[in-house]
């Protein structure tokens, strides 16, 4: 069998969603900016989106980080990431897994027992710090771009459940839209994923029916996620589940949307500068995040707890290629 085209690619896992990393075979992108080679990429490439994320090669619910050459001075590499239905800005889990791979299979060199790596991003460059034990890595820290709210105090009607209040929040480029799981009539549980999604896609329908989202640099935009979450207890523990794609559940505690609720919750006064949020999965993982203020608006820090899955999970998978015909 011919093929014309062979890429690289290195399978992983972060707190409980399987994720894919291409390393290779794409070649260089033209462009100055992630943007620019994103977009490149979805011009001329698509095919290889759909060709990775779908069956045979994938599936469904995969997320698939895309490694590029760097485009500002002293990063290590860019990521834009792809999926069945299309793109995404950034993503926390994808940044984490990436960067493990990176180390720990020498694409980026080790500086002893902390290393940083500066990740480019379609939302900016990203500075992370991955601590390692021994040959392998045990937590990565994230330094992300602002997080603000976009539109607070809103009501949507949606069915099955009447009117319900939400917000629109940015989290790291991406646009959630983020609801009390209580009002909204389910609960942050695993045994309720099926309910969840049903629910979060209700939300979203209602969402880009009844309601003008505009953000600053992108205008007018449709809201995708959908962040259903409880509010953080006395321990500061608040659990959450992203609604995405075509109906997904996102098993993880999802780091941008995490950025985008602590945004959320400093303006409503029920979080400082200076204090931390555990973000909780449906698995019962954690990302720990302490929230810096930023430019009049809140940035985020991100730091996954002590989970074995923030790590590419042990036999690694090798490098898949993909073949088209001649």
């Amino acid at each position: 069998m011919r093929s014309d085209r062979v890429i690289a690619t290195t399978d992983f896992h972060t707190a409980g969603i399987g994720m894919r990393l291409v390393t290779s075979g794409l070649g260089r992108l033209p462009g100055a900016t992630l943007g620019d080679k994103r977009r490149w990429f979805q011009e001329h490439l698509d095919h290889l989106r759909t060709g990775l994320c779908l069956e045979p090669r994938g599936h469904r619910s995969l997320l698939i980080a895309v490694m590029t050459e760097p485009v500002t001075p002293g990063a290590h590499f860019g990521l834009f990431f792809i999926y069945p239905g299309g793109y995404y800005v950034s993503c926390g889990e994808g940044t984490i897994g990436a960067t493990t791979v990176a180390l720990e299979t020498g694409m980026v060199a080790r500086q002893g027992v902390e290393t940083r790596v500066v990740v480019d991003t379609e939302a900016g460059p990203v500075e992370t710090i991955a601590r390692s034990e021994g040959d392998r890595v045990c937590a990565v820290t994230l330094r992300w771009t602002p997080s603000f709210v976009a539109l607070a105090d809103q009501v949507v009607e949606v069915d099955g459940v009447g009117e319900l209040p939400l917000d629109i929040a940015v989290g790291v480029g991406n646009v959630f839209a983020v609801v009390d799981a209580a009002r909204a009539g389910v609960a942050v549980r695993r045994e309720h994923t099926r309910k969840l999604a049903q629910r979060g896609m209700a939300v979203r329908e209602a969402v880009n029916a009844q309601l003008h989202v505009e953000v600053p640099g992108l205008g007018k935009t449709q809201v995708d996620n959908v962040l259903i979450h409880e509010l953080p207890d006395a321990h500061g523990v608040s659990p959450n589940a992203l609604v995405w794609g075509p109906g997904q559940v996102d098993a993880a505690p999802c780091g941008s949307g995490t950025c985008a609720r602590m945004a959320l919750f400093h303006h409503r006064g029920l979080m400082a500068v200076g204090s931390t949020l555990v973000s909780r999965g449906l698995l019962r993982l954690d990302f720990t995040h302490p929230a810096r203020g930023h430019r009049h608006r809140l940035s985020h820090g991100l730091q996954p707890g002590p989970v074995r899955s923030r790590r590419p999970a042990p036999g690694r998978l090798p490098a898949r290629r993909v073949r088209r015909s001649p």
